[in-house]
């Protein structure tokens, strides 16, 4: 069973104060049974060495509010587009 996405026009995969890529017309979805949150989406300017490093973390602006954001666990992008498996949403973490 899955849950009703978050959908939005455009978020970044950040590594720091750097974007790592741009991630546009993006959705996330959480999947209870798997207990995993999924990002797809297409990429902008996604920067390979950037998005090897750690941490990174995907951020999805709000309206007057502070951008929600999950740390990333893993991402691949091809063809265009990106996949990846975040972690729980607001444990960021930074150095």
């Amino acid at each position: 069973m899955s849950a009703i996405p978050l959908r939005g026009a455009f978020g970044a995969i950040r590594w720091f104060y750097y974007t790592a890529a741009g991630v546009r017309d993006f959705s996330v979805v959480y999947n209870q049974d798997r207990r995993a949150w999924t990002l797809r989406g297409g990429a902008v300017a996604p920067d390979p060495f950037k998005l090897q490093q750690r941490p990174l973390s995907f951020m999805a602006p709000t309206k007057g509010g502070p951008p929600l954001t999950w740390p990333v666990l893993d991402v691949v992008v091809q063809d265009g587009r990106i996949v990846a498996t975040l972690g729980d949403p607001g444990k960021v973490t930074t150095l």
